[in-house]
């Protein structure tokens, strides 16, 4: 039975467009242009070098004539066949490109009934710019997609439901919606892409790319518009402002450069920019303060600002007025003294409002502003100067500040203050960041001759999300691409792969990144072996703590906060602090990556300001996660800090970040947080001696904690694991004593000189290290006084020399050859 969808398809305005469009009146089209415009251009030169032959005149005339013909009927077929009246029917939603798939799978498969397979094996034509583009830019074989399409020989129907489903929903059936939802619903087209490693998003996201290219493209045609005409060069508006002779001498011209190096839209922070074009435009207060970290974008608002200003694409008291940098370094550096810096500013200054198409903006001006009133090399204090003209109608300033510089500089200026609005300007989106990144590969592609694939440029985005998330976006990801492109041009290919990006993130942020290589996979497998080769005992904290690593790096995790947070509770000398040493050296490489706080200097709420940090101060919490994000955060005696410092961590445990005190965001995720403490180690003794197991230990303690208000229930439950640490064994110390002296046979292996360790010699080290109350921690000290020193001054002597085989007297501690 014919099915009434096809039908309906058949009589559509669509179906007789794409007709028409495989006609050779219409199929040839574009060659005809392509070919009467080279016959004009080759009649009309053998005109010129033939003495102006008139046959060859009047061949270029009608080849000419002939142009505009196939010009026209392009033109018709582009704006009316390809877009036939829209009759309420849904086939007028449908796409010209999409029809034409449909129109050559019914002739291919000579039925009434088609399925996905084949419509999107005709979809998929290579001569379509926009298809080439997207599989291009995703750089898989589509002629390998194609040949798997077409071997699909399933009989379901189900394209007429997937352009029903579609027309319900959108108002244009285009190829780009097509490509997702069968990318969701085509078996084979899933796999393809699972193959490789790509998601329907992508497809998504790299259609919705070229729809803007298109459009940009389109709108760039139309040179009778206005914004193009302004495009192709300046009216000479500025001619009827005044002189700026000693401003040009001394700035940066953001209009002037933006018509050399071409205009850009605005992909970022368009609210704000709206908000400071609003607070220039005001008649009274019309100066502007951009406060935000250094990497979010606050710079790319001046050119946007400048870029509609340029175009008179915003208001009209604005438009067309120039946005110039004030070079004030260059102004420091050639006076003497800061008269002659003010004399210089004020006739700046003076130019500005006589003009009055000038918007002046002042970058760093915090290093200018609540400054020391000496001179010093590169700073001078303006605010006297600025202060006189803030309120002029015609002086329109924008200052670039910091959070540290609005609270440290600018506030100590409560008047110079009260005469700018504020703009914050926070990191932009993920969103927004990814078209940055697409317009300027794009820039970087036509200037070095490189490609960037599209995981690549989704890659930078993801990487440097997770991996360096002490700099802000889009700062980080740009700093990323530009390298990309040095790493590119050094190759053959020049094409940028997401395998590119994992290994300038993973130099950036000094951690792993990418596939679990066999050596990482085996170490990771048989973590806690790896750990009680510096740990003895405690396999229970060992064997919580190695599945939480295995789970962070296998990417198989629900929680939002860091990689894994732990609380260890037990006796001193137990091995806590040591293992937290182990898993930094085990985990990011090395011990050095421990980040120590002792948080028994920290009992008082006057005490917050020095762990998140305040203006003109670092936070010893804040500052070192920020610069070192991969680390391993210890928090010993935890209990001993002020309960409204141990509820900050209910924050950080939940969502991974904290806001310092300079209104920064830090990011804990890549963190692993320990914290220790030996409260309620007393109960530990006591029930263990009672030979009682370590969870019912466990949950006493814990009730213990909770009924004396030592921690929280609601902070005990963020941890990821709470840890009870036995007390050690005369079995652990043996071992341990054994850990120890094997690291000074270690040291001497390496001078050639081969040191025994005997059973005596261990139990004498325990014997005079062990205190119930310590753990081991005296036998280092012990092993130090007793046999670091003896060996030391023996090989001084020379008593000890290479090739020696000795060992220690347990009783005396004397050697022996």
């Amino acid at each position: 039975m014919e099915s009434s969808f096809y039908s309906k398809f058949e009589n559509s305005g669509i179906f007789k467009a794409v007709a028409l469009a495989e006609t050779p009146i219409f199929k040839f089209r574009k060659f005809e242009r392509k070919l009467f415009l080279i016959l004009f251009f080759l009649f009309l030169i053998l005109f010129f070098i033939s003495d102006f032959s008139k046959p060859f005149l009047g061949l270029s005339l009608l080849s000419f004539n002939f142009f505009c013909l196939a010009f026209l009927k392009d033109l018709f077929f582009e704006q009316k066949i390809k877009n036939p009246k829209l009759e309420g029917e849904i086939f007028d939603k449908i796409d010209f490109e999409v029809a034409r798939a449909i129109y050559n799978a019914l002739k291919f498969s000579k039925t009434k009934k088609i399925n996905s397979s084949i419509f999107l094996y005709f979809l998929l034509d290579e001569k379509n710019p926009k298809i080439k583009f997207i599989f291009t830019r995703l750089f898989v074989p589509l002629s390998e997609l194609k040949k798997r399409l077409l071997e699909d020989k399933r009989e379901e129907e189900e394209v007429e439901g997937l352009i029903e489903a579609l027309g319900k929903e959108k108002e244009k059936i285009e190829v780009g919606e097509i490509l997702f939802t069968l990318a969701q619903r085509n078996k084979i087209f899933k796999n393809f892409l699972i193959e490789y490693n790509l998601k329907a998003e992508n497809l998504k996201e790299v259609s919705n790319w070229i729809d803007y290219l298109e459009k940009e493209f389109l709108e760039s045609r139309k040179f009778w518009k206005w914004e193009n005409l302004i495009k192709k060069g300046s009216l000479a508006r500025e001619w009827t402002a005044g002189y700026t002779v000693l401003l040009d001498q001394y700035s940066f011209d953001v209009t002037k450069a933006m018509k050399y190096q071409g205009f850009r839209r605005i992909f970022a922070h368009e609210k704000e920019v709206k908000t400071m074009e609003a607070i220039l435009a005001s008649p009274e207060k019309n100066d502007v303060l951009i406060v935000g970290e250094a990497g979010t974008g606050r710079r790319s608002m001046i050119e946007f600002l400048a870029n509609d200003l340029a175009l008179g694409k915003s208001l009209p008291q604005l438009n067309f007025k120039r946005v110039v940098y004030l070079d004030l370094p260059k102004i420091i550096s050639e006076t003497e003294t800061t008269e002659e810096t003010e004399k210089i500013l004020d006739q700046i200054f003076s130019e500005v409002v006589y003009a009055g198409n000038v918007i002046l903006v002042i970058d760093n001006i915090h290093q200018y502003v609540g400054v020391e009133t000496e001179r010093k090399l590169g700073v001078v204090e303006i605010s006297g100067i600025l202060s006189s003209y803030l309120s002029l109608p015609n002086f329109c300033c924008i200052g670039i500040t910091t959070y540290e510089g609005l609270h440290k500089n600018l506030e100590q200026r409560p008047i110079l203050l009260e005469s700018f609005e504020k703009i914050e300007v926070k990191e932009i989106s993920e969103e927004e960041t990814l078209k940055i990144l697409e317009d300027r590969a794009l820039r970087l592609e036509a200037k070095y001759k490189v490609f960037f694939t599209f995981p690549a440029i989704k890659g930078i985005i993801s990487l440097c999300s997770k991996y360096l998330p002490a700099i802000p976006f889009p700062e980080k990801a740009i700093d990323v691409i530009d390298e990309l492109v040095v790493l590119a041009s050094q190759r053959k290919e020049r094409i940028v792969f997401l395998q590119d990006v994992e290994r300038v993130v993973e130099r950036k942020a000094k951690v792993p990144i990418g596939e679990i290589e066999e050596a990482e996979k085996r170490k990771l497998l048989r973590l806690e072996e790896i750990i009680h080769q510096r740990i003895v005992g405690q396999e229970e904290a060992v064997k919580e703590i190695s599945e939480a690593l295995r789970r962070a790096r296998a990417e198989i995790t629900v929680r939002r906060g860091p990689i894994g947070s732990f609380l260890f509770l037990g006796p001193t000398g137990v091995g806590k602090t040591e293992t937290a040493k182990a898993l930094a050296e085990i985990y990011f490489g090395s011990e050095e990556k421990m980040i120590r706080l002792d948080m028994s200097e920290f009992q008082n709420l006057s005490d917050i300001p020095r762990l998140l940090g305040e203006p003109g101060k670092e936070g010893l919490l804040t500052t070192p996660v920020r610069e070192r994000p991969f680390s391993l955060l210890l928090l010993d005696e935890f209990e001993k800090a002020h309960p409204k410092i141990l509820n900050l961590f209910l924050q950080v445990f939940d969502e991974g970040h904290l806001t310092d005190g300079m209104g920064r965001k830090v990011n804990f995720k890549n963190t692993i947080i320990i914290a220790t403490s030996n409260a309620g180690a007393e109960i530990i003794w006591e029930k263990l001696k009672e030979t009682q197991k370590l969870e019912i230990v466990k949950e006493e303690l814990l009730s213990y904690l909770i009924q004396n208000k030592i921690f929280t229930p609601e902070l005990l439950n963020r941890f990821d694991g709470v840890i009870v640490f036995k007390p050690l064994t005369k079995k652990n110390l043996l071992k341990i004593a054994e850990l120890l002296l094997r690291k000074i046979q270690k040291q001497l292996k390496e001078k050639d000189i081969d040191f025994v360790i005997t059973e005596a010699l261990k139990e004498k080290i325990v014997e005079l290290s062990y205190d119930p109350k310590f753990g081991a921690r005296e036998m280092q000290r012990v092993i130090q006084e007793k046999v670091g020193n003896v060996l030391a001054r023996a090989i001084l002597s020379g008593k000890i020399r290479r090739g020696m085989k000795i060992e220690i007297d347990p009783q005396n501690f004397e050697i022996k050859i």
